[in-house]
């Protein structure tokens, strides 16, 4: 919230509440109510809805969702090049993962997290995408990355 309007946080980015779904839940505004109704402003239940959480809550909450939109993306992006690697692979790798601070909280990102197997060509691959991984993660204001793998 800003002197002038409220931010919701969705699809991992904070964006201006235009709907204002922030201030009809403190209101308790029921869309689901006629507009004649005297139960479409003021309804408890919908008041209930909205449950105060720790700062903490909040980061890791907005996490799962930055790092579920971007292993959805990755599983994507990395498709076609993941079917050159299984004709041609580079490498076999082991103990392949990324960690990195995101919000103040400690993540891993590991070889199963977008959509490979833990055997050592899938982690051979990971290792070889894990620069634009953290260019992706960087965007989304993530610190101190690191990414580990060992040749096997």
């Amino acid at each position: 919230k800003d002197a002038f309007s409220d931010y919701i946080f969705m699809n991992g980015k904070w964006m201006e509440d235009k709907d204002y779904i922030i201030q009809d839940h403190l209101v308790g505004y029921d869309s689901s109510e006629p507009d004649d109704s005297p139960y479409d402003i003021g309804n408890s239940s919908v008041v209930i809805e909205m449950k105060e959480i720790s700062k903490e809550e909040a980061f890791e909450a907005m996490n799962n969702q930055i790092l579920s939109l971007l292993k959805e993306q990755w599983k994507n992006k990395f498709k076609k090049e993941k079917e050159i690697w299984d004709k041609n692979p580079k490498w076999p790798a082991k103990f392949v993962n990324t960690t990195f601070k995101l919000n103040g909280i400690k993540c891993t990102i590991c070889p199963l997290d977008i959509g490979l197997s833990m055997d050592n060509w899938d982690q051979g691959f990971m290792e070889s995408i894990q620069g634009v991984i953290e260019e992706d993660l960087k965007q989304y204001g993530a610190e101190e990355i690191i990414s580990y793998g060992s040749l096997d």
